[in-house]
């Protein structure tokens, strides 16, 4: 009988620990259900399976920052409570380093068979790969001698290879224990996005007083820089030599326009652009007010420079405020037969854009 109850009493106190875990990520991470699996997959058997009394109380909780992914992990043990915080810029590296240390939590003899996938910085990070370690314990506090290489054959005193002995150089014993520097931040990507753009235009000076329009942009960008191809119709105008008097012409302008732009982030949420491009297209005019009036186009080339605010709501989506200078290269002309001059283009036109743009992806 004392037998049975000392083989009953060694069989708990090895009996594998259950685990009741808690796990908090942003979208994009792996689920708690994923963390779980990983550990399981470590212990070789189901979360659950520990006996009473004899469970690990473990939480994780991931939130996303600038530059990557912060865990803070927390473990209620038999063993005691132990804290650690980890980060990294992927956050699938996060999650199998807190399945590895929720597994060594629960059946410690785990720490000798599987070892960290990333082990810690000095200051918290990860590292990109796994550095070296020195399992060989030490009984004191120099490192351990190492063990004596292969000699060579000895070399004949005449042998014009042989050469007199060096001592090696003495290494110091902190330089040893010294922690390695942290690796360089790594530069994150910076893919080819399309755009979108629909906007509201004002504009002073393109024809014979303000008017307003619309205007639709196509573009591709990258962080530092956009190229966009645009199109614009502005609301007609009336313009008359004489304003008591009826003839007159009614002015219409269409254009094209080509930019490019450099983009500097001032904060996350705010980006400033400096662009310059070229438009082209077309500024109608259609007689009223005397016989036989007609419609005629003329030719509109300038050229556009500014700059441009843009303040991303989402991700996705953008408002962007540009203010323009519009600098026709051929100033159009439009005269009356019998009237005179109507209206000719001005040296100079100011132009405010306001508009919302859709980045994909």
């Amino acid at each position: 009988m004392p037998a049975l109850l000392l083989a009953l009493a060694l069989a708990a106190a090895f009996a594998p620990a259950g685990l009741d875990l808690e796990w908090q990520a942003p979208e994009g991470c792996p689920a708690a259900g994923d963390v779980a699996a990983a550990t399981s997959r470590l212990l070789g058997r189901p979360l659950d399976a520990g006996g009473p009394g004899e469970r690990v109380r473990a939480s994780g909780v991931v939130t996303r920052e600038a530059r990557g992914f912060h865990l803070d992990l927390e473990l209620q043990s038999p063993a005691g409570r132990d804290r650690r915080s980890l980060r990294d810029r992927r956050c699938q590296v996060l999650a199998d380093a807190a399945a590895e240390i929720f597994a060594t939590a629960v059946d410690p003899s785990l720490a000798v068979g599987v070892p960290p996938a990333l082990p810690p910085e000095p200051d918290g990070t990860w590292r990109e790969g796994p550095a070296p370690s020195d399992m060989t314990p030490r009984t004191s506090g120099h490192p351990p001698a190492p063990a004596p290489a292969a000699q060579p054959a000895p070399l004949a005193a005449d042998d014009p290879l042989a050469a007199p002995p060096t001592a090696p150089a003495p290494v110091a014993a902190d330089a040893l224990d010294a922690p390695a520097p942290p690796p360089a931040p790594a530069t994150p990507p910076d893919p080819f996005r399309a755009s979108l753009r629909l906007a509201g235009v004002f504009d002073q000076g393109s024809l014979s007083g303000p008017t307003g329009g619309l205007g639709l942009a196509l573009g591709v960008m990258r962080r530092a820089f956009r190229v966009e191809l645009g199109f614009a119709g502005l609301v007609p105008r009336e313009a008359r030599p004489d304003p008591a008097q009826p003839p007159g012409a009614r002015l219409s302008l269409w254009t094209a326009t080509l930019r490019a732009c450099g983009v500097a982030r001032l904060r996350p949420r705010l980006e400033l652009a400096g662009c310059g491009g070229v438009e082209a297209g077309a500024l109608l005019g259609a007689g009223f007010g005397v016989e036989a009036a007609r419609t005629r186009p003329q030719p509109w080339f300038a050229v556009v420079v500014g700059p441009e605010l843009a303040v991303p709501v989402a991700r996705r989506l953008a408002v962007t405020l540009g203010v323009d200078a519009v600098v026709p290269v051929v100033r159009p002309l439009f005269v009356l037969d019998g009237v005179g001059p109507v209206f000719r283009a001005h040296p100079a036109a100011f132009r405010a854009v306001l508009g919302v743009q859709l980045r994909i992806p």
